[in-house]
C-alpha cells in the first residue's frame, strides 16, 4: 500500500506539472521560437508540437522509477531499446517527407513508445492495480518526504533541456538547421546504442547504492559497476566508431555521413559521461542533493562555455569536442567530490580497467579521425580491440565475464567448449 501511495502521489503531481508546463510553453511558443531559432516566432507551431512530449516524458519516468524499484533489469532494457529502435524507424520514415516536423514526431514517438512499453512491463510485473494512479491515494506527506529528490530532478531536467536548446540555437545561428540536424542525429545514434546498457545497470545500481550498509560497501559497488562498464562499453564504442558511416548510409542518406565523423568525439565523451554518472549517483544516494544538482549545473556551464568558444572556430567538430571535454571535466569533478565528501577511492584494479578502456577508445578515435581508409580503420579497430582484450585478460573478473558470455552463445556448444 505504501508503494501505491507513493506511486499515485508522484504520478498525479508530476503528470499535472507536465501538462501545465506544456500548456504554458505553447502559450509562449512564439517567444520560444524566436529565442531558439531567431525567426521572430515563425516556428511556434513546431515548438507547440515538441512540447507535447513533456507529459509523455514525465509520465514515462514515473514508470521507469517503478521498474527501478523492482530491479527489473530485463524489463528496463527491453523498454529502453525497444523505444529507441522503434522511434528511430519512425524518424527515418517521417524525416524525408515531412522534414523538421517529421523529426519532431519521431522525438515524440520515442517518449510515447517508452511510456507504453514501461506501462506494459509494470503491469506485467506488479499488476494493473499497482500500475494505475489513484486520486484517493494522493497524500501530501509523500510529497514532503520526497521534495528534495523532486526539486533535484526538476532542476536537472530543466538544466538539461535548457543546455540542449542553447547549444542548438548557437549551432543553428552558426551553421543553419542542417548542421543542427547532423549534430542531433549523431547524439541520437549514440543514445540508441548506449541507452539500453545504462538503463540495465541503472535499474540495479541506484537501488543497490541506496541500500548499502556502510561506505565500504558503497565504494565496492561503485568500483564493481565502473569495471563492468569498462568491460562492456569500449567494444561497443569501437564498433560504432568503425560502422558509423555505414549506419548513416543504411539508415538515412549520404547527407548524414558527416554525423558519423562526429561520433569519433561524442562516443568517447559518453564513456566519460557514464563514468561520471556512476560515481555521481553516490551523492544522490547519500542525499547530498545540493552538491549533486550544483555539480550538474557546473557541467552545463562548462559545456556551454566550451561550445561558445569552439563552435565559431571549428563548427560542428567544435561542438562535439566541447561535449567530450565537458564530460572529461565532469568525470574528474565527480571523482573529486566523491573523494572529498564521502572518502571514495577508486581501487587499483578498477583504475587499471578504466585507463585501459579510455586509452583503447581514445587511440582508436584519434587514428580514425585522421584516416579516411575504411580498410585501415577496420585494421585499427581490430588491433585496438585485441590490445584491449589482452590487457584486460589479467583481471579475473573480466575472465569470468567473458566465460559467462561464451556460455550464453546459442550455437552447437561452442560457448561451453571455450568457456571451460
Amino acid at each position: 500500500m505504501a508503494f501505491r501511495r507513493q506511486m499515485s502521489t508522484s504520478a498525479i503531481l508530476l503528470m499535472l506539472s507536465g501538462v501545465i508546463t506544456s500548456l504554458l510553453g505553447c502559450y509562449f511558443s512564439a517567444i520560444l521560437s524566436d529565442w531558439i531559432f531567431d525567426d521572430r516566432g515563425i516556428r511556434s507551431d513546431l515548438i507547440c508540437l515538441i512540447l507535447l512530449s513533456i507529459p509523455l516524458f514525465v509520465t514515462a519516468q514515473i514508470y521507469r522509477a517503478m521498474l527501478n524499484a523492482t530491479r527489473s533489469v530485463n524489463a528496463l532494457v527491453r523498454a529502453r531499446i525497444g523505444a529507441d529502435v522503434m522511434s528511430l524507424v519512425v524518424l527515418v520514415a517521417l524525416i524525408f517527407p515531412f522534414g523538421l516536423k517529421g523529426a519532431i514526431v519521431g522525438y515524440i514517438a520515442l517518449h510515447l513508445l517508452y511510456l507504453i512499453l514501461s506501462i506494459y512491463f509494470v503491469r506485467s510485473i506488479l499488476g494493473a492495480d499497482v500500475a494505475t494512479p489513484t486520486l484517493k491515494l494522493f497524500q501530501e506527506k509523500e510529497i514532503q518526504k520526497n521534495i528534495g529528490y523532486g526539486v533535484n530532478g526538476i532542476l536537472c531536467v530543466a538544466v538539461g533541456i535548457l543546455t540542449t536548446l542553447i547549444a542548438s540555437r548557437w549551432i543553428i545561428s552558426s551553421g543553419g538547421l542542417g548542421d543542427n540536424g547532423l549534430y542531433s542525429m549523431a547524439m541520437k545514434v549514440a543514445t540508441v546504442y548506449l541507452g539500453g546498457l545504462s538503463s540495465a545497470a541503472g535499474g540495479y545500481y541506484f537501488p543497490a547504492l541506496c541500500n548499502v550498509k556502510n561506505n565500504q560497501e558503497m565504494f565496492k559497488l561503485i568500483n564493481e559497476t565502473l569495471s563492468m562498464y569498462m568491460f562492456a562499453i569500449p567494444p561497443i564504442v569501437l564498433t560504432l566508431m568503425l560502422g558509423g558511416e555505414l549506419m548513416m548510409r543504411v539508415l538515412f542518406t549520404p547527407e548524414f555521413i558527416p554525423a558519423a565523423f562526429l561520433l569519433l568525439l561524442i562516443l568517447p565523451g559518453d564513456l566519460f559521461r557514464i563514468s561520471a554518472e556512476t560515481v555521481g549517483l553516490s551523492l544522490l544516494a547519500t542525499k547530498r542533493l545540493a552538491l549533486s544538482t550544483g555539480s550538474y549545473i557546473v557541467w552545463a556551464l562548462v559545456y556551454l562555455g566550451l561550445v561558445s568558444i569552439l563552435l565559431p572556430k571549428y563548427g560542428l567538430l567544435g561542438a562535439a569536442c566541447s561535449y567530450l571535454l565537458s564530460h572529461v571535466f565532469n568525470a574528474a569533478q565527480q571523482l573529486l567530490l566523491a573523494y572529498v565528501v564521502l572518502g571514495y577511492r577508486i581501487d587499483r584494479s578498477t583504475l587499471i580497467t578504466l585507463v585501459i578502456g579510455i586509452v583503447a577508445v581514445g587511440i582508436t578515435a584519434f587514428l580514425m579521425f585522421f584516416n579516411q581508409s575504411a580498410l585501415l580503420n577496420c585494421l585499427i579497430a581490430a588491433v585496438m580491440f585485441a590490445i584491449w582484450f589482452i590487457a584486460n585478460w589479467a583481471n579475473p573478473i573480466f575472465q569470468k565475464s567473458v566465460r559467462k558470455a561464451l556460455r550464453a552463445l546459442p550455437f552447437s556448444g561452442l560457448g561451453r567448449k571455450y568457456s571451460k
